[in-house]
């Protein structure tokens, strides 16, 4: 078992946020993509999932990684696999959120494992993906429901993740 430091920093550079920003345009022409809040840096959070991603199939067994945004239309049943544990990486996209959003549905519909809370830092040059740590998700349950731009959504707190420990 490998018990990882709660603050590891991944570099960001120019060649991740361009990939990032073209999925993003490219799932905005699918329908799926049509409806998006204003105001949400969706580019963040895969910049996140991706280098999440990468970081962790260097440290672990990972058996399907990540790939960020889908544009066949199907909707994803997890992000990556590692072993028999489905993973979903959930990013806080500014420094100063303190919390991550998994919403109610998927969590309930579509449930995964491991949930990995990771936050992009766009304070500091170059910015910073920091991997905070996880929730299982007979735990997210048990967190306040509150609403964001019309999705319920548990509130947890990023200080309330576990250090990640996958065996």
């Amino acid at each position: 078992m490998l018990i990882i430091n709660r603050m590891i920093q991944i570099t960001v550079n120019q060649k991740d946020i361009a990939f990032a920003k073209k999925q993003i345009s490219n799932f905005e022409k699918i329908s799926q993509g049509k409806w998006r809040y204003s105001g949400v840096y969706a580019w963040r959070g895969i910049v996140c999932e991706l280098l999440t991603s990468q970081w962790l199939e260097k440290h672990f067994k990972v058996k399907v990684p990540a790939k960020g945004l889908d544009t066949s239309g199907k909707v994803d049943d997890y992000d990556l696999l590692i072993g028999d544990k489905s993973i979903e990486i959930k990013s806080a996209t500014k420094n100063y959120f303190k919390y991550i959003m998994p919403k109610i549905y998927d969590v309930l519909q579509k449930p995964k494992d491991i949930y990995i809370g990771v936050k992009y830092n766009e304070t500091v040059n170059p910015n910073v993906v920091q991997i905070i740590g996880y929730i299982e998700r007979e735990n997210i349950i048990k967190y306040p429901i509150e609403r964001n731009k019309g999705a319920k959504y548990y509130k947890i707190p990023l200080s309330s993740l576990k250090s990640l420990k996958i065996k």
